[in-house]
């Protein structure tokens, strides 16, 4: 039907034949880019397009948010020109906390070094025996230090930085290194070759190390002398870092208790033993507390054990004799073992009988009575007795043994269990609850050691009381944790033969971990996750692993401020152009939300050499005019660009955020928004088959 209802339909909406209605809807940039759709996918290519558009809007918000997020502006303006920057590649954020310290201001955790020489040459130490003191802030202690006649310089290093690195009062580091160029571990160390190297980590409060010869000349003859701090600023530098490990504290916590439920681990002493620190530790065996008056349950005859100081032996015997009582049996122990005769009560409780011994003790070892109170199972307390073996201080590198021979003697005293470093006594009364028990633990800990921090505290725990539910309970937790922890320091515990801290649920825990990352190839260990490059002029702190080694740049502030600068400007335009480009596409909100950072801070801008261009309000810069004013008025033009919420970038940042967060798509017109509803064109052609009763294409 030529010139019928449908050519007069498109004249009336003054459409040229074969424009649909929603082409005409349709901004003409839409109008455009539908020309390529195909005529039955008009409203899906619509839809595409539109998405297009929106995606188009968000990627370009996302990189000016992610220019804005590098852009730093730094914390020294007094001398912008020296100030130094520390950026880094966007895959550390969150994972490597930088920062450069003012110039002038570092404290170098590098304190003393000695002189270099050749590892395998002779030492130049006498031999003998020297002593010498290092004290860190308000706390000192002295080490000894046994030089041989044929040890090496190396040799002796590593006896200093052994017995360093031994403290259990100090957080003093000792390394032995190599420095194959001058100046290359640090600027003030000049010498090459192997040398000893005194370092704190900068995370640690006493910082102030100080060395004194107590015995002989060992740290004058090494020519220990002290590292200066940096006055110069940061090198420039680029370093490839990863973030290998974080470091961990040392950490063991019991189960969880009923703090008024009765406690279950028998009416007695029980013992159990914490060691701390990275050299070697005490070793101590402690025999079961005893009524030193009670008759002894040790049938009558000659009784043999062993005992053993690394590679020196001595077997040893006591000979038990009727009507004798625990007290008698632990004296004759003691004295066999310290080589002393003693006096025993004889059988008839009036008169003393002397127990000879070998009269030789064993170098290393020691071994003492000790009076403690031992609660009862009525409630009572009795005065008892225990012995305690042990190794000598100078011997703790050397693994102290007892071993029983015929007849069982150490296994009847409870002398089984070798106690690495110290001892904690835990006596448990008849009616104690849980809340007693681990209040005793909590407070004698703390009374044997100042290392290890003991807490007992209420916690909320699951609980499965009622069928089917997960309800939580207020119970009674205890935790042991190892304070100030050094590099490779650990903390262990070893039960007693009650089985204490099996029956506390703290028989596991964590040993501790030490920190490590890798700067250009080398790694380092801390054990606080902070770190130092440059002689504590660049601050690191690890705060998670990040699998890969990545850029990490040290640069002048002026430089890192310009190129960051620059990204911010052009990931600005490129989004004002691309709203310009498409105003009948999306609201015109947007573009004023934007601008409006600009308008509040114009005043500093144009000072500083901003100017707009064009119809879109492009930012220009003039290089010379932003330089004069970045040197000359250093705090304003901080203040218009970064100082305060209000400048340039942090509002920057809140508008893009917001953006963002709503949606690209929030913000396209009404007529965009709705194109993809309008309905498919359909022909004259196709109007005119609706009324027909049979399609004449079939």
């Amino acid at each position: 039907m030529a010139g019928g209802v449908s050519d007069i339909y498109f004249t009336s909406l003054r459409l040229a034949k074969g424009e649909s209605v929603a082409e005409a809807a349709a901004p003409a940039r839409l109008r455009r880019a539908a020309a390529t759709i195909s005529t039955s996918d008009t409203s899906t290519g619509h839809e595409a397009v539109v998405s297009a558009l929106a995606a188009g809007l968000d990627a370009r918000l996302a990189r000016f948010e992610t220019a804005l997020a590098r852009f730093v502006w730094p914390s020294d303006t007094s001398s912008l020109f020296n100030a130094r920057l520390a950026l880094r590649d966007d895959g550390l954020t969150g994972r490597l906390g930088v920062a450069t310290v003012d110039a002038g201001t570092a404290v170098n955790p590098n304190k003393f070094f000695s002189t270099g020489k050749s590892g395998l040459a002779a030492s130049g130490v006498d031999a003998g025996t020297y002593r010498f003191r290092v004290r860190q802030g308000s706390v000192s202690e002295d080490f000894s230090v046994t030089v041989g006649a044929h040890d090496t310089w190396r040799t002796v290093l590593g006896k200093v930085a052994d017995a360093v690195n031994g403290s259990e009062a100090l957080s003093v580091r000792a390394t032995v290194t190599r420095q194959q160029q001058a100046f290359s571990l640090d600027p003030s160390l000049a010498a090459t070759g192997t040398v000893l190297a005194l370092s704190v980590n900068r995370a640690h409060l006493a910082q102030d190390v100080r060395l004194a010869d107590v015995k002989g000349d060992l740290l004058e003859t090494l020519d220990m002398r002290a590292a200066a701090n940096v006055a110069a600023p940061a090198a420039q530098a680029v370093y490839e870092t990863s973030v290998d490990r974080l470091a961990q504290p040392a950490f063991v916590h019991s189960s969880s208790f009923d703090s008024g439920a009765a406690a279950t681990p028998d009416v007695g002493l029980h013992r159990f033993s914490v060691a701390t620190g990275t050299g070697a530790q005490h070793t101590s065996y402690v025999s079961t507390a005893l009524d030193p008056d009670t008759a002894t349950t040790l049938a009558p005859g000659k009784y043999t054990f062993t005992a053993s100081v690394g590679d020196a032996s001595r077997e040893l015997a006591v000979t038990v004799k009727s009507g004798w009582t625990w007290g008698s049996v632990l004296a004759a122990v003691n004295a066999q073992l310290n080589g002393q005769p003693t006096g025993v009560w004889a059988a008839d409780g009036q008169s003393t009988e002397l127990v000879g011994t070998s009269g030789f003790s064993l170098p290393g070892l020691t071994s003492s009575l000790h009076a403690v109170t031992l609660p009862t199972a009525d409630g009572k307390t009795v005065s008892a007795r225990e012995l305690a073996v042990t190794t000598a201080s100078d011997y703790t590198d050397q693994p102290l043994r007892l071993a029983d021979g015929s007849g069982g003697l150490l296994a009847a005293l409870g002398l089984t269990t070798a106690y690495t470093g110290r001892v904690v006594s835990v006596p448990v009364a008849a009616g104690d609850t849980w809340e007693d028990v681990l209040g005793t633990v909590k407070s004698e800990t703390a009374l044997t050691t100042a290392r290890v921090a003991a807490t007992a505290q209420e916690a909320t725990v699951p609980s499965y009381a009622v069928a089917g539910a997960r309800l939580p309970t207020r119970d009674l937790v205890a935790s042991l944790t190892l304070l100030n922890r050094r590099l490779g320091e650990s903390m262990t515990l070893t039960d007693g033969p009650s089985g204490l801290l099996e029956a506390l649920g703290m028989d596991v825990g964590l040993p501790g971990q030490d920190g490590q990352i890798t700067v250009n190839g080398k790694a380092q260990a801390s054990e606080n996750d902070a770190y130092g490059l440059q002689s504590g002029r660049v601050a690191l702190s690890a705060q998670a692993e990040t699998g890969v080694a990545l850029p990490l740049a040290v640069t002048r502030s002026m430089d890192a401020v310009s190129s960051r600068l620059d990204a911010v400007v052009d990931a600005y335009n490129d989004l004002r152009k691309y709203l310009a480009a498409n105003a009948d596409v999306f609201s015109g909100t947007i573009a004023e939300s934007l601008a409006q950072p600009v308008i509040a801070n114009w005043d500093g801008l144009a000072a500083m050499g901003f100017a707009k261009i064009g119809k879109a309000d492009l930012l220009w810069v003039s290089s010379s005019e932003f330089w004069r004013a970045f040197y000359n008025e250093a705090d304003r033009t901080g203040q218009t660009l970064a100082g305060t919420p209000e400048s340039l970038v942090p509002a920057w940042k809140r508008t893009v955020a917001s953006l963002r967060a709503d949606g690209a798509s929030q913000y396209l017109t009404p007529e965009t928004t709705h194109l993809g509803r309008v309905a498919v064109r359909r022909t004259a052609a196709d109007l005119e088959r609706t009324n027909w009763l049979v399609d004449g294409r079939a």
